[in-house]
């Protein structure tokens, strides 16, 4: 779900990566942009190889991933880079995608979607990044090294934020209130340079 009014943003038909999302208008660093919601999903009954849709399911706990509605407009668009310009941030049990650094009309809004390091549970791996940056990897998995500092962020943020009650099969709830900002922390650097 965007947070951001409509005139800030649409959604444009890209080369290689099917639909992304671009900015309409300039959008300061530590916008929240949106909030990842969608349907509660139960990890342990959910058949990941049978997924044709990509890659849009969002850790929500170890049990629990959300699955957006794919049939309409949402952050769920937002693409891949190696080289980001928005973020995931951990908010009262929800996932905020905020922006990372000041982003210009025309702009494609991305972030890097933090994938474990590739093992051999991805087979024929489909992650395969487009993002053309100059610091592109040429997949969406971190490396170990920057996968383990992530998850110690965290799971650090996770347990100082607010539990929520999930039910599976269930749409996550919006929250009440949304911050507008999101302060930048120098892990994000640490991770994508």
């Amino acid at each position: 779900m965007f947070l951001l009014k409509n005139d800030h943003w649409c959604i444009k038909k890209t080369v290689e990566k099917g639909y992304g999302v671009f900015a309409k208008k300039a959008i300061p660093k530590s916008t929240v942009i949106g909030d990842y919601l969608g349907t509660v999903v139960n990890m342990a009954e959910y058949d990941l190889s049978s997924d044709k849709n990509g890659l849009y399911l969002m850790y929500c706990t170890d049990m629990a991933s959300i699955y957006p509605d794919i049939k309409r407009p949402g952050i769920h668009l937002i693409n891949h880079s190696c080289r980001p310009n928005c973020w995931m941030y951990i908010y009262a049990g929800h996932t905020l995608f905020f922006a990372l650094t000041k982003i210009a009309p025309g702009e494609e809004l991305t972030i890097s979607y933090l994938l474990s390091p590739k093992d051999e549970s991805c087979g024929n791996c489909a992650h395969v990044c487009k993002c053309g940056s100059t610091s592109c990897t040429g997949t969406m998995h971190l490396s170990k090294d920057k996968y383990e500092i992530w998850q110690k962020f965290q799971n650090e943020k996770r347990r100082k934020t607010k539990k929520v009650k999930i039910i599976f099969g269930e749409n996550l709830p919006k929250l009440a209130v949304y911050p507008q900002k999101i302060p930048i922390n120098p892990i994000y650097a640490t991770i994508y340079l």
